[in-house]
């Protein structure tokens, strides 16, 4: 059950602190004007307090510099950086009654009458202190805000316990505080605390296990891993459990500092943070990590060019498919891949033998066409364990809509007789990162017996239901939870493809002798030659000239050849049948479908449109009758890729199945099918009759 305190995205809120000392913390504490609301000793150890809202004094420390320094968002975060270490420092080290990190009163007033105090060479004995101890944290040799700067931020930060407060106060604030200051341009978003915590619990790491994240940003899945195996394992030596399992790998070295920081917040040293390129090939690395935890960048931002990198992935060059459905690796490199392509084989890398790997993937690469030779490697190296389809909203408050999926691999050898999938239906939070808590039938909301509200998500459940899946002992199947057998798997990895309402129809089809589509009909692939005309009018059918209700076309664009769209392709035939295969409303109700009459002959349409042609083996109108049943647009919505645009491929689309019943009843379907369409032809006649009747009429009374 997740209450209240666990952190779904980055968001200011009003700062309320808890009593951190008695009479000296007050309402947020903006300005130390008040010589009361200083204390007149230095904090002690035992009267540290946990955060309850860490983003909110972050974000005021750096208002704070930012009005009064007036220093840059990277000086910032550095400056920020080298107090929170030694913040840190002494938390874990210090055996003194009275602490070095704090400021009083006293201290204060003479900061601010610019009288030298004990306090600056206090600061600056503590700062040199701990850059000897963790001096590859450090960017430079010495602090560069001034005294009554430093007096603010050590005053805002000394009765706060960085080390007790809880690890995702403490990765949102972290989370926030990165996104301020190294918010990055190359699909580097962050990932959302409820998918780090559903991968790790999904992948369950043991103590004896090492653990890579390869593209860690801040740090979040391996905070989130050391939590786990702690709390799993109560007698573990966390400070040795870090230090011999846990390594990051991050390129940008500010997101790897904050990386190091909150793993030294942990116990370890942060050397377990590498500021490195994952992608440059470094065999120290190769078969060295049992588990892989990751969420790389994506590639919407840019493509990978280096050749000497390049070079060295599989999945960087080109592919070819042969006669049998396979694919062959080339050797040709290409000039550049997506990130996220590389590090699906980067993990692969980094893992021993049967080792597992979770991984946060766009669904482009589960489901696209294009990237079918990616898929087909990755079973050539892995099996596939378990699929989960995160909700498009997941990263909107993290700045993307990518719609995803969390992917877990086992590196061959494995074995794997089913796989399981799931889809997340509430993810605990809307599309401003705002938490969306459960209620009860009254309408009130749940509480947990300590009086938090209790978050309204269902990762609990599918985290349940997959260590069920693992003891071969899943219950409750539901259609969003189930498991497919491994055989099942085809060209495509993403849940949407294999629900089980869609199977059982697939199911029921092929025991009724269902043929598929492009079995029965000719489907137009050759665009034709129109743009070659001389400048007469041609006719244009676009998806919004067809009413999905009635069937028909109700309008066509006249236009000339070269005025049309780009997507003008294919020239109709009377009796050919015209389908959507592209568009928000293809596969729903709305799904654009018409019978090409005397009317259309000869007319454009929008290649968003497929064209049946040489009917044969069904009747005609029996089968335009049958592409708006829900039997044919769940098979659609079944084979559709895209989540900006949907679209079903060509490909895709003859594979449908079509049930071929007595040719009688085809013949009765057909009868009744052509009388509502002449009732409606007639009726579209004659109501443009009528309007042109009105208009003559309009046009007398003037």
């Amino acid at each position: 059950m997740r209450t209240m305190t666990d952190s779904v995205a980055s968001k200011k809120r009003t700062y309320k602190p808890s009593s951190i000392h008695a009479g000296i913390i007050r309402e947020q504490q903006l300005l130390f004007a008040e010589e009361s609301l200083l204390p007149s000793n230095l904090p002690q150890l035992q009267e540290l307090r946990p955060a309850a809202n860490l983003s909110a004094i972050f974000d005021e420390c750096h208002n704070y510099i930012y009005a009064n320094e007036g220093l840059l968002k990277d000086k910032i975060f550095h400056e920020m950086v080298k107090l929170l270490i030694m913040k840190l420092y002494e938390e874990q080290n210090s055996l003194k009654r009275d602490l070095e990190f704090g400021v009083t009163s006293s201290e204060y007033r003479n900061v601010l009458a610019n009288i030298p105090s004990t306090f600056e060479v206090r600061i600056a004995r503590l700062f040199d202190t701990v850059r000897g101890k963790y001096r590859f944290l450090f960017s430079d040799d010495s602090l560069k805000l001034k005294p009554l700067t430093l007096a603010y931020i050590v005053g805002r930060l000394q009765y706060i316990s960085l080390t007790q407060t809880p690890g995702d106060v403490k990765g949102e604030a972290f989370q926030a505080f990165i996104y301020r200051h190294q918010r990055g341009d190359r699909g580097e978003f962050f990932t959302p605390y409820p998918i780090v915590r559903l991968a790790v619990e999904m992948i369950d790491p043991k103590p004896h296990e090492k653990v890579v994240d390869p593209a860690c940003g801040s740090g979040g899945f391996l905070i989130q891993g050391i939590s786990y195996v702690c709390r799993n394992n109560p007698a573990i030596d966390k400070q040795a459990y870090i230090q011999e399992h846990i390594r990051g790998i991050e390129f940008n070295p500010d997101v790897a500092l904050s990386a190091m920081i909150r793993l030294a917040f942990e116990g370890g040293t942060g050397a377990e943070i590498i500021c490195a390129n994952a992608l440059v090939e470094n065999d120290q690395f190769n078969n060295a990590f049992d588990i892989v935890l990751t969420n790389p960048p994506f590639g919407s931002k840019g493509k990978i060019e280096d050749q000497r990198i390049l070079k060295s992935y599989l999945l960087a060059r080109k592919w070819n498919k042969s006669p049998n459905g396979t694919w062959e690796v080339t050797r040709n490199v290409l000039t550049g891949q997506s990130p996220e392509i590389l590090f699906i084989e980067k993990s692969l890398k980094l893992l021993r033998p049967g080792g597992r790997i979770a991984i946060v993937l766009p669904d482009g690469l589960l489901q696209n066409v294009s990237n079918s030779h990616i898929r087909f490697w990755i079973r050539s190296q892995a099996r596939v364990l378990g699929v989960v389809s995160i909700p498009q909203e997941a990263f909107l408050p993290y700045g993307t809509g990518i719609k995803t999926s969390l992917v877990l691999l086992q590196k061959l050898p494995a074995r794997a007789d089913k796989v399981f999938m799931a889809r997340i239906r509430k993810i605990g939070y809307d599309v401003k990162g705002q938490p969306i808590y459960k209620r009860d039938d009254s309408g009130r909301f749940i509480k947990t017996s300590s009086g938090t509200c209790v978050v309204d998500d269902d990762l609990d459940e599918i985290a349940a239901a997959y260590s069920q899946f693992r003891n071969d002992a899943l219950e409750n199947k539901s259609e969003s939870i189930y498991a497919v057998p491994e055989r099942m798997l085809n060209v495509r990895l993403d849940v949407e493809h294999y629900q089980p309402e869609d199977r059982k129809l697939l199911e029921k089809l092929q025991a009724t002798g269902a043929k598929p589509l492009g079995e029965v009909v000719d489907i137009l692939n050759e665009s034709d030659d129109f743009r070659l005309a001389s400048n007469g009018d041609i006719r244009y059918i676009a998806i919004s000239d067809v009413d999905a209700r009635t069937m028909q076309v109700v309008s066509q664009q006249i236009i000339k050849p070269h005025e049309a769209p780009s997507r003008a392709t294919y020239r109709v035939r009377k009796g050919d049948i015209i389908t959507a295969i592209s568009g928000a409303s293809t596969g729903t109700s709305r799904h654009a479908t018409a019978l090409i009459t005397e009317d259309e002959d000869g007319a454009i349409c929008s290649n968003g449109f497929a064209v049946l042609r040489n009917i044969h083996g069904v009747e005609l109108l029996f089968l335009l009758a049958y592409v708006r049943t829900e039997y044919y647009l769940r098979q659609v919505r079944r084979l559709m890729t895209g989540h900006a645009i949907p679209a079903i491929s060509i490909e895709d689309l003859a594979k449908v199945l079509v049930p071929i019943p007595p040719m009688e009843v085809q013949k009765k379907i057909s009868d009744e099918i052509a009388t509502i369409l002449t009732m409606r032809k007639e009726a579209l006649r004659t109501g443009e009759k009528v309007v042109r009747e009105t208009e003559v009429l309009i046009s007398k009374l003037g």
